[in-house]
């Protein structure tokens, strides 16, 4: 089992997802020119390592903005988030927004009609 880290760039997201330190976590913007090239590490390692990660684990998601190819992505990551849900694993995941993003608040709302997974949804940002 292998840490994922991708290093955040103007324009994609970090993204940190350790079984030993027992950190998830996506945060920055997303809008790379080709989001299914961005996020197919990140598919990768949770279809890999999911089934490691431990009962009641935190995944955080704090992302200022994203692109229309990265909801789709977005989307991807939280039903592989919600089969493992499925067979029995407690995870809890955190939605960020900033105060008055009807946006990104909106988006929690919706991911959580469209997979079937609750997101908590936190004002502020996430702290690293």
């Amino acid at each position: 089992m292998e840490d994922l880290h991708l290093t955040a760039t103007k324009n994609t997201p970090e993204v940190f997802f350790s079984i030993t330190a027992g950190t998830y976590r996506i945060m920055g913007n997303s809008i790379p020119e080709n989001a299914s090239e961005l996020y197919a590490p990140v598919m990768a390692w949770l279809q890999k390592n999911l089934t490691h990660v431990a009962d009641g684990a935190t995944f955080e998601f704090d992302l200022p903005y994203f692109n229309s190819s990265s909801l789709k992505a977005l989307y991807l990551v939280l039903l592989e988030l919600k089969k493992e849900a499925d067979q029995g694993k407690n995870l809890r995941l955190r939605w960020f927004a900033e105060e008055n993003d009807e946006f990104m608040t909106e988006a929690a709302e919706t991911f959580t009609e469209m997979v079937g997974i609750e997101l908590e949804l936190v004002i502020g940002k996430l702290q690293a």
